[in-house]
């Protein structure tokens, strides 16, 4: 603490350090206890931060634990010589499908007849072009009236969209090829030419009628037999064939079947169920950490004894042990010191044999253990819980703590400027007395 620094005026007296060892004895035991106080406010604080971030991670891990996705993932199996792939969503269909891929989704194509180059004027007007439902209407003018122009003409109104055209060029001549962007009968072309000079007549395509545009690839749908069923399709990815199953269909084959096997898959919830263990290892390992106590030093951790922690860890413990007998069988057990062990093996082969238990243990309705244990940690660690009114408490007594700290400061500068006034009249006095002393002292000599 800094001060106004004075030396004895003339007795001898060291008055700042009197002033600054008598200030320092005097503040030194309330130091000393603010200081002890001070650390053990840091940390339970740190300590409160483990248990959080702790809390958090298995709060994490037991949503992970009781979701769709990895209770009910799917394992999609195909032959290797397969003709299609397929994917499976959590809760999809079960069991063992014969699939026959008997025609393949393909989009049309149709060409012009031939034109001597691609600079070639064709005419104006405009063409009306038409896939499935979709209808593009192309104006064609005086300075797009080559094949060139109209096949660029064709390109910016579609964006890539429902119709692309290109230019191939033979030992005839350059021909227009329009190509529909959709498969299936659903996107096929017709193509009508109106208005202006009546060239464009040459690209219209309006089957059956007769017409100068030829089918380069016929428009046709894909057909697939699944179990026996038959389903036409206009695109060779179906979505809603197989309930939650997407098929993609890859090469036709009529006449042979393949196999698809869509069983239930444990590695997504082994995966959870591995997660859940260390996370709960994690928790339980931080709250052995901050509340401990070594009896050989005598020295006790932050929280020891904090009955919030106390109550916490016998919540989540309890929980757990009531499921004692489905974890088990699960494969999960209890070591000695209260952490949990899996046994990945068992766990599989409990999850194929009864996925029902680890529904029981995993599910979100009411009563299962993940739900319960989401229950105490939401108690926990939302805005406004028991770690965050632990936590606003220990600021709170931070913050009173330096306030003493300042209250000390003042109170002691008055101490000083009193010790320093007092010292200094006694100063002064003594060096009075002295004085006089030394003229009594002289007066007496001189008789």
């Amino acid at each position: 603490m800094a001060g106004i620094s004075s030396g004895g005026i003339g007795s001898g007296l060291d008055v700042a350090t009197i002033v600054q060892q008598l200030v320092s004895a005097d503040r030194a035991p309330t130091d000393a206890r603010h200081d002890r106080t001070s650390r053990q406010l840091q940390a339970q604080i740190s300590a409160i931060g483990t248990l959080r971030s702790s809390f958090s991670s298995l709060r994490t891990a037991v949503a992970a634990l009781s979701s769709k996705d990895a209770a009910q993932a799917r394992k999609v199996t195909l032959p290797a010589d397969n003709n299609f792939t397929a994917t499976a969503t959590a809760g999809s269909a079960v069991g063992q499908f014969q699939v026959e891929v008997r025609a393949l989704a393909s989009s049309q194509r149709v060409a012009s007849g031939a034109f001597a180059k691609a600079d070639t004027v064709v005419g104006t007007g405009t063409l009306t072009l038409t896939a499935g439902e979709t209808t593009l209407s192309v104006e064609i003018g005086a300075g797009k009236n080559t094949l060139a122009g109209i096949r660029d003409a064709i390109n910016a109104t579609a964006g890539g969209k429902t119709v692309t055209a290109s230019i191939v060029t033979g030992d005839d001549g350059a021909h227009l090829v329009l190509n529909a962007v959709d498969s299936g009968s659903a996107g096929a072309l017709k193509i009508a030419a109106s208005g202006g000079d009546g060239g464009l007549s040459a690209l219209a395509y309006q089957p059956p009628a007769a017409t100068q545009m030829t089918v380069a690839a016929p428009a046709t749908d894909a057909i697939v037999k699944v179990d026996g069923i038959e389903r036409t399709s206009s695109s060779n990815t179906l979505t809603d064939l197989i309930g939650g199953v997407s098929l993609t269909l890859t090469k036709a084959e009529p006449g042979t079947t393949r196999e698809l096997k869509i069983a239930s898959d444990p590695s997504a919830q082994r995966s959870s169920a591995k997660s859940f263990v260390n996370a709960y290892n994690g928790a339980m390992g931080a709250i052995g950490t901050t509340t401990a106590y070594n009896t050989s030093t005598q020295v006790a951790a932050a929280l020891n004894g904090d009955a919030m922690v106390r109550g916490a860890s016998r919540e989540l413990r309890d929980i757990v042990s009531d499921n004692i007998t489905d974890l088990k069988s699960l494969g999960i057990t209890i070591n000695k010191d209260g952490t949990l062990k899996l046994d990945e093996a068992t766990f599989d082969a409990a999850v194929a044999k009864d996925p029902g238990v680890a529904a029981r243990l995993f599910g979100s309705g009411d009563g299962t253990m993940a739900f319960r244990l989401d229950a105490a940690l939401d108690r926990l660690l939302d805005d406004g819980g028991m770690i965050d009114s632990r936590s606003d408490g220990l600021e709170n007594r931070t913050r009173s703590l330096q306030k003493q700290r300042d209250a000390l400061d003042f109170r002691m500068t008055q101490v000083e400027a009193r010790y320093r006034a007092q010292f200094t009249a006694l100063d002064a006095m003594v060096t009075k007395l002295q004085n006089t002393s030394n003229f009594l002292s002289q007066q007496l000599s001189s008789l």
